[in-house]
């Protein structure tokens, strides 16, 4: 009786060993691919990642050429332009289903963003050319760029590709605020970041653009050229503000006689060399 049930128990154990062996294997999924927000279109340029999993010669990198299409194993080439990676997922599944596969599981992400760029210029960290992964707002565009100048900038002026309408206008101060959250840039604008400026010309250590403050006034403009020249005739110092030529005496300035003078963004500020 013993015999009989460890023969049982050998038998029982043999052909739950054969079930094993029998069934599929199952593959291991990849790890997670990059994330892209739904709202991202994918464009000529860009770089499609595909894994269909258990299924190594269906997935890898695939480009977008100029037309919006890209060559896909078995379904030839599928035409992804326009469309959102979760889209792009549904429609590579679907086509996969007639007739390759059955109940494939597929997972579709941007390794490779060629296809939004936005031109980043003016008073900025690193001006260029930065390329879109999702909805980006001007000031997540310009943070990439380094950020702005500390110092000149009262506004940011942004050209919409194919509108022959004149640049959208945004006082930097309103970009601080939180609706900045609201104002975003689209593929192919071109974001450009002015600097106001004060020229400086004549008998100073380093003539040239000084960047314009609020309350930027004559004195502390030529300190930051390096000051005045030995030669520099103090007394006869002027700002020239459009058609306006406003004299300034900065012995009487320094002697305390006269108040500074604030300065204007544009004024060009002119210190003449003594006669003596």
């Amino acid at each position: 009786m013993i015999t009989f049930g460890a023969t049982m128990l050998r038998a029982l154990l043999l052909c739950l060993l054969c079930l094993v062996l029998t069934l599929p294997a199952r593959a291991e999924p990849p790890g997670p691919p990059v994330e892209v927000g739904g709202d991202y279109k994918i464009g000529a340029g860009d770089t499609v990642s595909v894994q269909v999993y258990g299924e190594p010669s269906l997935s890898g990198q695939f480009p977008v050429d100029a037309s919006g299409g890209l060559d896909f194993p078995l379904l030839g080439r599928v035409l992804v332009g326009g469309l959102a990676p979760p889209e792009v997922m549904i429609m590579l599944r679907t086509q996969l289903m007639a007739g390759y596969l059955v109940n494939p599981s597929v997972t579709v992400s941007v390794s490779g963003f060629r296809s939004q760029p936005v031109q980043v210029l003016g008073a900025v960290a690193k001006p260029g050319l930065y390329y879109l992964h999702g909805p980006t707002t001007v000031m997540a565009i310009l943070s990439e760029a380094g950020g702005v100048a500390q110092s000149g900038v009262n506004e940011v002026r942004i050209t919409h590709q194919g509108e022959e309408q004149a640049p959208v206008v945004l006082p930097y101060n309103e970009l601080l605020s939180r609706s900045a959250d609201e104002l975003s840039v689209r593929g192919g604008d071109i974001v450009f970041v002015p600097q106001s400026l004060v020229t400086v010309i004549g008998s100073v250590a380093k003539p040239g653009e000084v960047a314009y403050r609020n309350g930027l006034t004559v004195t502390q403009c030529i300190a930051n050229t390096g000051g005045a020249l030995a030669t520099a005739a103090l007394g006869q110092v002027y700002v020239l503000r459009g058609d306006k030529r406003i004299r300034v005496n900065l012995r009487r300035v320094f002697s305390g006689q006269a108040a500074d003078v604030l300065l204007e963004a544009g004024d060009k500020l002119y210190v003449p060399e003594s006669a003596i």
